[in-house]
């Protein structure tokens, strides 16, 4: 008899850890709490790390197609490019797409059975013979595997690990947005700027005839106008005049209530990432801070290392495995995002110690 395993979580980490352990010959269920599987956040970049998975699993050729091949060029306010830090960089893939469109061709790739929406992970027991998974509305589901992938403020991570609560990373704001392309017809380059008062932003194109604006800060203050606002004010820390970055006019063309505007929030390095039939996956075990631009990518990977420890062993020794093979890595993401935030007032030593991030993090 198959395996039967439940993800918690319809977003990017939880659609995919779906799809990996179908693969890896387990009946799966993915549940979402919302109604229809949705995109929050705008868009996201996936590193080749990440693509490489979803060729794995069948879907890099659609996920490819619906996005837009981009790069990370990192340049100053006055225009001056930082090359000298990209280097071997130029030949890596690098995907912009959109969060709804990536989790819309992730959910379609499942069955009907295999995706239920408006089902809220809310607990668990983990017993000998598997794990009994509780839902909101008081019904409950027998498997032989939970994953958590429910994100920075996880109920299966609560259980798993009690007192593990996300926290908010200190004066960290960010603010984002999709617009048509056809708005911001400047947008000739690609290119990211890492400003003054600990700033940094960009526009990119993000497929399907979008482009994607980002702005955030380190160390900001408080804000008390509006996040459209807010994200205009930021702006001049960016750009000196006298070369094309659209950026302004990307977040005038998005409606005030079309910016996506938080905190961010982040999770102390983890423990535990198991029991015995339960592991957490993506957010809900590691959300560091987004200035790394690789959060969802770290996430992917741990669906295809969790499904390919799977093949290999029974369920607990497999999450044991898993959560070795993790934790050690994530150690050392944790201390590059501390690296490259303290970097943050010197653009050219952001550039540095971001790109030996992403070099180490693929392996290069």
């Amino acid at each position: 008899m198959r395996k039967r395993a439940v993800v918690a979580g319809g977003g990017v980490v939880g659609l995919t850890t779906g799809l990996a352990l179908r693969q890896a010959g387990f009946q799966t269920l993915v549940c979402e709490q919302e109604s229809e599987i949705r995109g929050v956040g705008a868009a996201l970049g996936l590193w080749a790390n990440s693509l490489a998975v979803f060729d794995r699993l069948g879907v890099g050729g659609e996920i490819r197609a619906a996005g837009a091949p981009s790069a990370i060029r990192y340049q100053d306010p006055a225009g001056q490019v930082m090359d000298e830090y990209y280097g071997d960089l130029a030949d890596v893939d690098y995907l912009m797409v959109t969060r709804q469109r990536l989790n819309e061709l992730l959910a379609a790739a499942l069955t009907p059975d295999e995706l239920r929406t408006g089902a809220r992970v809310t607990g668990y027991r983990d017993h000998d013979g598997g794990v009994t998974v509780e839902f909101a509305d008081g019904s409950t589901e027998e498997a032989d595997l939970l994953v958590g992938a429910d994100g920075v403020y996880s109920r299966v991570r609560e259980q798993l690990s009690p007192g593990s609560a996300a926290q908010e990373y200190p004066g960290h704001l960010a603010w984002r947005g999709i617009v048509a392309e056809s708005a911001i017809p400047e947008i000739t380059e690609e290119r990211f700027v890492v400003g003054r008062e600990r700033t940094r932003g960009g526009v990119v194109r993000s497929g399907g005839g979008t482009a994607f604006w980002v702005l955030a800060q380190l160390g900001a203050p408080p804000t008390t106008r509006s996040a459209k606002e807010e994200a205009l004010a930021r702006v001049p820390h960016l750009y000196d005049g006298g070369w094309p970055f659209p950026l302004r006019e990307a977040i005038e063309a998005t409606p005030e209530d079309r910016v996506v505007s938080n905190r961010v929030m982040a999770l102390p390095l983890q423990p535990r990432w198991v029991s015995a039939h339960v592991a957490l996956a993506g957010d809900s075990a590691h959300a560091v801070s987004p200035h790394i631009t690789s959060g969802a990518s770290l996430g992917i990977e741990d669906a295809l290392v969790l499904a390919d420890q799977l093949t290999q062993a029974d369920v607990p020794a497999a999450l044991q495995a898993y959560e070795a093979n993790r934790l050690p890595r994530y150690a050392e993401v944790y201390c590059w995002v501390d690296d490259v935030a303290a970097a943050a007032d010197e653009p050219h030593l952001y550039a540095k110690e971001f790109f030996d991030f992403v070099r180490w993090m693929l392996g290069r």
